[in-house]
């Protein structure tokens, strides 16, 4: 558990806070205190396959909730790489799709090309032609480029990629 012991998570006392201020946590099978505290009881393996890690909607809303600096965000982030890099079934098919073509996006273009984000998502997700007409009318107003914009630092992000072993 490497990684997991930089995160900080055995500093939660169990005040909840970072559940009371979640905006999806009714979408979720655990809360974010729970999660916490099954990652500090050896039980992070459970959470791989739970629609919480994935419903996460990685707004930092938990993590400056917390008084004690926990940052909740980075370990439901951690737990999602560790589902991708266990290769675990994702209790949310579809978002860990998006999770990995969106980073597949940043890694090959250094920021996310709407277009190809979302091309990959959907020959991944298999939904061809699902939302064909919003597509049609942001491309007429200008909305997504066909080309993706240059990014100059393209070996920074391509180091930090690798420096933290991210996975799309």
């Amino acid at each position: 558990m490497g990684d997991a012991e930089r995160l900080r998570f055995h500093d939660c006392f169990q005040c909840a806070k970072c559940s009371a201020g979640c905006p999806v946590v009714s979408f979720m099978d655990y809360k974010p205190h729970q999660v916490i505290q099954m990652v500090n009881l050896g039980m992070a393996g459970r959470l791989l396959s739970s629609r919480t890690i994935w419903v996460c909607a990685s707004c930092y809303t938990c993590s400056t909730r917390c008084p004690n600096d926990v940052d909740v965000a980075k370990v439901m982030d951690w737990l999602r790489q560790t589902a991708i890099k266990e290769k675990a079934v994702p209790a949310e098919r579809e978002v860990a799709l998006f999770h990995e073509a969106f980073l597949g996006s940043v890694r090959a273009f250094g920021r996310v090309h709407e277009l190809s984000l979302m091309a990959r998502y959907k020959v991944a997700a298999k939904r061809y032609l699902d939302d064909m007409r919003l597509g049609w009318k942001m491309f007429a107003k200008g909305k997504l480029r066909l080309l993706p914009a240059r990014v100059r630092e393209r070996k920074e992000i391509t180091r930090l990629f690798a420096e933290h072993r991210v996975r799309p």
